[in-house]
């Protein structure tokens, strides 16, 4: 997730900031360099969708890290973020059953990815793995830390109001559907129940732009964009970016750190 009302800033109702290219992957690229080898040699590695494809199996990992940047001697750990139209997306991702250094190396990739992207939210299927994780990273007035992560989350909403979202205070950006942003109504106040990285319980009420931040990262895991509850005036819009972007297939990533910021941080 992104947001607009913070540190990150782009322009509103679909007007992408930075036009990057769109490529039909067709190869798996080892992503075995640093990020400053990737970058001083122009190289943009991407998922391939039959790795998409492996990711959501339940409860187990994908095949470890031919898709990362992360090697065996201390290279950054950022991977590459789905974007619409990857199945991974489009489907409710597995409850994580095994806590384990596999699981604290992905979650490890996550921030380093969150970080990289200055996203402010990161789940586990924008990085092609389809289980039921995300992290956050977003000062808030609840008392709960503004780093973390969540694992297997269950969400107590507040009530949802039927107004119009207002353009200006409730637009959200997501990195899945980089570029572009629309406003959405969300509920003001959330209870989370979770585990952590470690499996230890978490549980906390988020309100605000926190909540908010919460309920996009949670929608992730069950297989939605915040896109897919746009009011029918931005679906409408939401729609044609689809296909101007061709996000209407699977195959589409970008890399940050190497891709253009399309949010133009």
């Amino acid at each position: 997730m992104v947001i607009r009302n913070g540190p990150f800033v782009y322009p509103r109702f679909g007007l992408p900031t930075v036009r990057f290219a769109r490529t039909r992957r067709t190869g798996l690229e080892p992503y075995t360099r640093t990020l400053n080898q990737r970058a001083e040699t122009g190289c943009t590695p991407h998922l391939h969708e039959a790795h998409l494809q492996k990711a959501g199996a339940p409860g187990q990992f994908p095949p470890n890290s031919s898709h990362s940047t992360q090697a065996k001697d201390n290279s950054v750990a950022i991977r590459p973020i789905v974007i619409h139209g990857n199945p991974v997306l489009h489907r409710p991702a597995a409850p994580v059953t095994e806590f384990n250094d596999e699981l604290k190396e992905l979650v490890a990739d996550m921030y380093e990815t969150m970080d990289a992207s200055n996203g402010v939210g990161l789940a586990a299927p924008q990085i092609g793995v389809g289980l039921r994780i995300f992290t956050y990273k977003m000062e808030n007035e609840d008392g709960v830390p503004p780093r973390g992560c969540i694992i297997n989350p269950v969400l107590t909403l507040g009530k949802i109001s039927t107004a119009d979202p207002d353009p200006y205070e409730e637009e959200e950006g997501c990195l899945s559907f980089p570029g572009y942003g629309f406003p959405l109504k969300r509920a003001e106040w959330v209870t989370v129940n979770g585990l952590d990285e470690h499996g230890n319980p978490v549980q906390f009420e988020a309100t605000g732009w926190f909540a908010r931040c919460m309920q996009h990262e949670t929608d992730h895991l069950d297989g939605k964009l915040y896109v897919n509850r746009l009011n029918k005036k931005w679906t409408s819009k939401m729609k044609k970016v689809v296909k101007k972007e061709g996000w209407t297939v699977d195959g589409n990533s970008w890399m940050p750190g190497v891709d253009p910021d399309p949010f133009g941080h």
